[in-house]
């Protein structure tokens, strides 16, 4: 009789590794906590996960409250050595970025430490 070891148990890959939040219309004052919660409860639903990608594809409008909410979340994943990308931003966010200065700070792609 031939007996197969026992594998040794390995990292689970199916864990998500990128956690995605769409914002769908305005990240806006009356809003933009909503969203900050959204991004803490998925990114505590997956503590794998390297990288947060911001779906933008859907934002309709950005205000100031929505972009403190975007400084935040980014010195965020920078502390914890997370990465944070801004996916699919329309043209009015990349203005807003621009004109606030915070573009380079929020869009720069920063490998995880």
């Amino acid at each position: 009789m031939t007996t197969h070891p026992v594998p040794e148990p390995r990292p689970d890959d199916s864990a998500p590794r990128t956690v995605t939040v769409p914002v769908e219309g305005e990240l806006d004052h009356e809003n933009c906590e909503d969203f900050l919660r959204t991004v803490a409860e998925r990114l505590a639903a997956a503590p794998g996960a390297e990288v947060l990608r911001v779906d933008c594809r859907g934002m309709s409008l950005c205000d100031s409250m929505g972009l403190s909410v975007l400084l935040q979340i980014r010195r965020d994943m920078d502390a914890a050595g997370r990465r944070l990308l801004l996916d699919h931003r329309p043209a009015q966010l990349d203005r807003l970025l621009h004109l606030t200065g915070t573009a380079d700070y929020l869009c720069a792609d920063r490998p995880p430490a």
